[in-house]
């Protein structure tokens, strides 16, 4: 086989093997897009003797739940609880308004904590609808409320 048809043959091979691969591999608009935001803390006193600390938490939208937002709380308190055992605790609102909508809502959870900052609520989501979401975060007791505003696919 001459030597110009054997390098023609090979790149047409290449290309050929090229596609079949490339076909087959996903494509990068396949892929899901996360936007994660912390949402600020909101220092609070808690129910007990002498109890208080913080609250904090994230968020998350993703691309393929258009309209939604899963939240996650967590705490750090310190001080002795009412309760010998239990933990110091409070409960935290997270009131949120859609900027472009007007929708608004809120969702409530008892959050309690120790010195060890751990998520003090199981992952929940909100429905905002899509857009500009304003949130903030308040307690039940005596607080300084945190606001942030996330983008909601």
């Amino acid at each position: 086989m001459p030597l110009l048809t054997l390098g023609k043959s090979i790149t047409i091979s290449g290309l050929v093997l090229a596609g079949l691969f490339g076909a087959a591999a996903p494509a990068a608009a396949d892929q899901t897009r996360d936007r994660w935001v912390n949402i600020p803390d909101t220092a609070t006193v808690a129910h007990g003797i002498s109890c208080g600390g913080r609250i904090g938490g994230v968020t998350v939208a993703t691309d393929s739940l258009p309209g939604l937002v899963y939240v996650r709380l967590n705490a750090t308190f310190v001080g002795i609880s009412a309760t010998p055992g239990m933990l110091c605790s409070v409960s935290a609102t997270l009131h949120w308004r859609n900027l472009e909508t007007g929708a608004a809502g809120s969702w409530s959870a008892d959050v309690s904590g120790g010195v060890i900052d751990f998520p003090a609520e199981p992952w929940t989501h909100l429905e905002t609808g899509s857009g500009r979401v304003e949130v903030t975060l308040t307690t039940d007791r005596p607080h300084i409320p945190s606001d942030t505003e996330i983008n909601v696919y």
